[in-house]
C-alpha cells in the first residue's frame, strides 16, 4: 500500500519526484510558495504550509533552492519543526552550504524528529528515465524504514553513512560528471581534427565499453555544436533539463557548475592526496568560462578546446603522423 508522502519545494526536481512517487501509488502531499497548478492537476494534494505537510506526511522530502529557503522551510514560524511530530523523518534533499542543513537538524532533533541529509545527481530527465541518483546520510534506521518508497522515486537511492556524507558523494558524482564531460569533449576534438565525422563517431562509440553517460547525452549536443536546444530561451537562462540540482542554472550555464568544480578541488586538495586530472579539469573549466564560453551548458568546453588551429587536416596529413606516431 502506498504512503502519505510529503514534499515541500515542486521546483523541477521535486515536481519530478513527486510524479514517480504517484505513479507507484503513494499520496503526495506538496507545498511551494508560487503556483501548485499542476502538481494538484498531476494528483498531489495541496498543503498550505512546510507544518501542514509535516502534519500530513508519514515522512517529508525537502528540495529547496538556498541556504535560506532550507531555514525558512525548517525553522520558519510555519515551518516543519513547528509540527513538532517526534519520531517524524524528514530527507533534506537540496544541494546547499551544509550549514544550513546542521542548524535545521539540530532544531529538529530537539523535538524528537530525525532528518537525514542527502543531495540529488541528476534533472528530471533523469528522472523519468528512473536513472537519477540520491545520496542519503544520516540515521541508518529511518533509512532502512522508507528505503523502498525513496527508490519508487528513482531506482537509485544510497545510503552513504553518517549525515552530511550525502553531500560528500554528491562532491564526487560532479566531478564525474565533469571529468566525463571533459573527457568526450577532448574525444571529439580529436575526431574532428583528424577529419572525422563526429555523428559517425558518435554512432560507432554509442553504447560500447568506451561510452559513458555524458558522452550520450552531453557529448551528443557536441556533435551539431548547438547548445541552445538545452535551454528554454536564447537568453542564456538555464532550462531544467541543463541542470543536475536545483539552483543551480544561471544566466552562463557553465559558471555555476565551473564555481562547483573550483569549490571541489580546493576541498581534495585540503583532504591531501593527488588528484591530477581534477586539477587538469579545473584549469580548463576555468579557462573556458574565462574566454566567455559556456552560455549554456559545460558540453561547450567543446568550443574552448576547438578555438585553436584549424577544425580538421587533411586525410594524408593525419596518415603521416599517425605512421610517425607508430
Amino acid at each position: 500500500m502506498g504512503l502519505s508522502v510529503g514534499i515541500v519545494g515542486l521546483g523541477n526536481i521535486g515536481f519530478a519526484m513527486a510524479t514517480n512517487l504517484m505513479a507507484c501509488g503513494h499520496r503526495v502531499v506538496g507545498y511551494r510558495r508560487s503556483d501548485m497548478g499542476n502538481f494538484v492537476a498531476a494528483g498531489g494534494i495541496a498543503a498550505s504550509s512546510p507544518r501542514d505537510v509535516a502534519e500530513q506526511a508519514d515522512f517529508v522530502i525537502t528540495s529547496l533552492p538556498s541556504a535560506a529557503a532550507v531555514t525558512d522551510v525548517y525553522e520558519g514560524a510555519d515551518g516543519i519543526a513547528a509540527a513538532a511530530r517526534s519520531g517524524l523523518a524528514v530527507f533534506e534533499l537540496s544541494t546547499v552550504p551544509i550549514g544550513a542543513k546542521l542548524a535545521a537538524r539540530e532544531k529538529l532533533e530537539g523535538l524528537g524528529m530525525v532528518m537525514l541529509d542527502g543531495t540529488i545527481s541528476g534533472n528530471p530527465v533523469y528522472f523519468a528515465d528512473r536513472t537519477a541518483a540520491a545520496f542519503i546520510g544520516g540515521d541508518r534506521a529511518a533509512f532502512d524504514r522508507f528505503a523502498a518508497p525513496l527508490r519508487d522515486m528513482t531506482d537509485k537511492v544510497t545510503w552513504l553513512g553518517p549525515f552530511g556524507a550525502g553531500r560528500v558523494a554528491k562532491f564526487i558524482a560532479l566531478y564525474l560528471v565533469c571529468a566525463h564531460t571533459l573527457a568526450a569533449a577532448e574525444a571529439f576534438e580529436l575526431a574532428t581534427r583528424c577529419g572525422l565525422d563526429r555523428h559517425a563517431m558518435f554512432e560507432a562509440i554509442q553504447g560500447s565499453n568506451a561510452s559513458s553517460a555524458m558522452l550520450e547525452s552531453r557529448g551528443a549536443l557536441m556533435l551539431d555544436r548547438d547548445y541552445a536546444a538545452f535551454s528554454q530561451d536564447k537568453d542564456g537562462k538555464a532550462d531544467p533539463r541543463a541542470k543536475d540540482e536545483p539552483g543551480a542554472g544561471t544566466t552562463r550555464g557553465m559558471e555555476s557548475r565551473v564555481r562547483q568544480v573550483v569549490r571541489l578541488t580546493e576541498f581534495a586538495r585540503e583532504l591531501g592526496g593527488r588528484y591530477p586530472l581534477m586539477e587538469a579539469m579545473n584549469a580548463a573549466y576555468t579557462e573556458a568560462v574565462a574566454d566567455g564560453v559556456g552560455r549554456y551548458d559545460i558540453a561547450e568546453v567543446f568550443e574552448h578546446l576547438m578555438a585553436e588551429g584549424r577544425e580538421s587536416r587533411d586525410i594524408e596529413q593525419v596518415l603521416a603522423l599517425l605512421a610517425r606516431a607508430g
